[in-house]
């Protein structure tokens, strides 16, 4: 009885730690921005923070359609540093950011090591690391291999992400190195208006 009790201890805290009473997401792309993770998916973190995943770099790796060419994606890259906003969710708000990414067919979620950053806007080698999920471009037809062929994103796209990264706080090297990134001249979109002023009275509120 005690073995069975101690086993069903050990799979409750191995449930914990893989679904998550509180599930920790780094968003890097248009969930940073808050019109479109809790607008559009009806998600509300319980938390945020910015934080950063060594060993990762932002891809436009998942082709789009229609007028969106491509979406962002967590790519290995031990070189480099991906950037973007921690959150803790509620284990069926995660399931619901799976299922509008399109989880397993457009994205898989995969674990990454995450830091918070210091006063300098970089990983802070100082606090423990925490481990949160993050979505990668799945394998297939829509899946660009090389970072040479990625397609540029859209204009209204990268709003998103800029937008994103301003609100949430996230440091100003980051913000000026989206700033910095091209955008498809074919896909002249800008941000949905209703999401500008959803921000707007959600800021004023608040």
């Amino acid at each position: 009885m005690r073995r069975a009790l101690a086993l069903l201890a050990l799979l409750r805290a191995a449930s914990a730690v893989l679904v998550g009473d509180r599930v920790s997401y780094l968003a890097f792309g248009s969930n940073m921005h808050p019109a479109v993770l809790t607008r559009k998916r009806g998600v509300e973190p319980l938390r945020s923070m910015p934080a950063a995943a060594e060993g990762w770099r932002l891809g436009f790796s998942l082709r789009g359609g229609g007028r969106e060419p491509s979406f962002a994606s967590a790519e290995p890259d031990g070189r480099r540093t991906l950037y973007g906003v921690l959150f803790d969710l509620e284990p069926l708000d995660w399931a619901r950011v799976c299922a509008t990414e399109g989880v397993p067919f457009g994205y898989l979620a995969v674990p990454v090591r995450c830091r918070p950053l210091d006063a300098d806007g970089r990983p802070d080698r100082r606090e423990p690391v925490e481990m949160a999920w993050t979505l990668v471009a799945s394998p297939g037809p829509a899946r660009v291999a090389d970072e040479a062929d990625e397609p540029k994103p859209s204009e209204r796209y990268l709003s998103y992400l800029r937008e994103g990264a301003r609100l949430s706080g996230l440091p100003a090297h980051w913000r000026d190195y989206l700033d910095g990134l091209s955008r498809d001249a074919a896909a002249p979109l800008a941000v949905d208006p209703v999401d500008a002023a959803w921000v707007a009275d959600r800021l004023k509120a608040t």
